[in-house]
């Protein structure tokens, strides 16, 4: 499955962590990841994010085909969200022991970004029916702005099988817009309900030298909440018995938390997040060569 992921990167350090659990179910060949995109207009929220991308390059179907590239980051440029910050500060200031940033990007003014609203119409173009899902991390800015697009609900309707927002609101803001896919919308008490420790610097972040979700965790080193890692995990995995839906209101369904599994949920949002990038070879198609026939004689007269 295609996965979209829209958030509003810098506000929390769950929406980093999210994006992690994200690649890693990218690294397990789970899903792919086809768009990033930020709601947040700041050239340091598309960096961070290429920076997340570039951490698992070898994971992103983007970067397959071209060394130190990873998929364009869509950043949206009204300002209604604006301004850098610690969470996106910290990583991106930090520095090599030769002065060198310990975490390059490509990102340095507005043209090096991609329009939001056009990249996710474009990459669900080119998603299989029924194939991709949508995540929101965030506000809903991005998404309406795709639905004013013409022919967007159509496209969303054949592409989407559901769109998975770790708000009620942005979910209510969606349906009101008309939004024609299955919504479901994480509900606040399954983000409380599993905290991911920042016991995990110390123990499987360790691993690391430089990793820069661990570096935006650092910033804010206090147990988190899960929702946005949820979103993420359900739009991958919506069979997992952790999980459950309540009854549809208008189109939106919320997303549950089955207590039993709080332990296991905890621990698969570790082990994606802890996970280590996955290089993956190239996979070129052998040019089509038409069979050596063999000879046969000539027929006799």
């Amino acid at each position: 499955m295609g996965v979209v992921f829209d958030s509003d990167m810098g506000s929390r350090v769950e929406t980093a962590l999210a994006l992690s659990v994200l690649y890693g179910l990218d690294g397990k060949n789970e899903c792919r990841v086809v768009s990033i995109s930020s709601s947040r207009t700041s050239l340091l929220s598309a960096a961070y994010c290429e920076v997340v991308g570039r951490f698992y390059a070898g994971a992103v179907s983007g970067a397959i085909f071209s060394i130190g590239r990873t998929l364009p980051v869509g950043l949206a440029a009204d300002g209604k969200i604006a301004g850098d910050t610690p969470i996106l500060t910290g990583p991106l200031s930090l520095k090599k022991p030769d002065g060198s940033p310990t975490y390059e990007h490509g990102i340095d003014e507005l043209i090096d970004t991609a329009e939001a609203h056009g990249l996710i119409r474009n990459a669900l173009t080119a998603q299989h029916d029924q194939n991709a899902a949508v995540v929101l991390a965030g506000p809903a800015t991005n998404l309406l702005k795709v639905l004013s697009l013409p022919g967007s609900k159509a496209l969303i309707t054949a592409k989407v099988k559901h769109l998975v927002c770790s708000t009620p609101l942005a979910a209510k803001e969606l349906e009101a817009a008309g939004w024609p896919s299955p919504i479901v919308a994480v509900s606040p008490s399954v983000g409380s309900a599993v905290l991911f420790p920042a016991a995990t610097l110390e123990k499987e972040f360790a691993a690391f030298p430089a990793h820069p979700v661990a570096d935006a965790f650092r910033v804010q080193p206090h147990d988190a909440p899960t929702g946005e890692l949820a979103a993420v995990l359900y739009a991958v995995r919506p069979a997992d018995k952790a999980f459950a839906l309540s009854e549809s209101v208008g189109k939106i369904r919320q997303l549950l938390l089955e207590t039993a599994d709080k332990e296991r949920l905890l621990a698969a949002y570790i082990e994606l997040a802890t996970a280590k990038p996955v290089v993956r070879q190239p996979r070129f198609r052998p040019p089509a060569v038409d069979a050596k026939k063999p000879d046969v004689p000539p027929a006799k007269p």
